[in-house]
């Protein structure tokens, strides 16, 4: 399954706190190079978990629309659910 590596978990979590963005920099936020990350950014989209896009010279990657719901719970914690996963991304900014 795509969730079932740490390191993919970490990409999924690293796209929710920070939104859509280049290889590089999800390569920076989850402490790896962009040689790593990318054959589990072609997982994630191999599954239609992630979509990707050009901007210029990079590929910016973001959710599939609808592939994830997310929730409030009352400790204030962000959760993503996707069928039975819930991935806590921490506290949410804003709120």
């Amino acid at each position: 399954m795509a969730l079932a590596d740490p390191t993919r978990v970490s990409i999924v979590h690293d796209i929710a706190v920070a939104g859509p963005s280049a290889v590089g920099k999800i390569a920076d936020r989850v402490a790896s190079t962009t040689t790593r990350v990318s054959p589990h950014l072609r997982v994630l989209k191999d599954a239609g978990i992630l979509e990707d896009r050009r901007e210029g010279k990079s590929r910016v990657y973001s959710f599939v629309p609808g592939i994830f719901t997310s929730s409030q719970r009352t400790d204030d914690l962000g959760t993503l659910h996707f069928g039975g996963w819930r991935i806590s991304i921490g506290r949410t900014a804003g709120r």
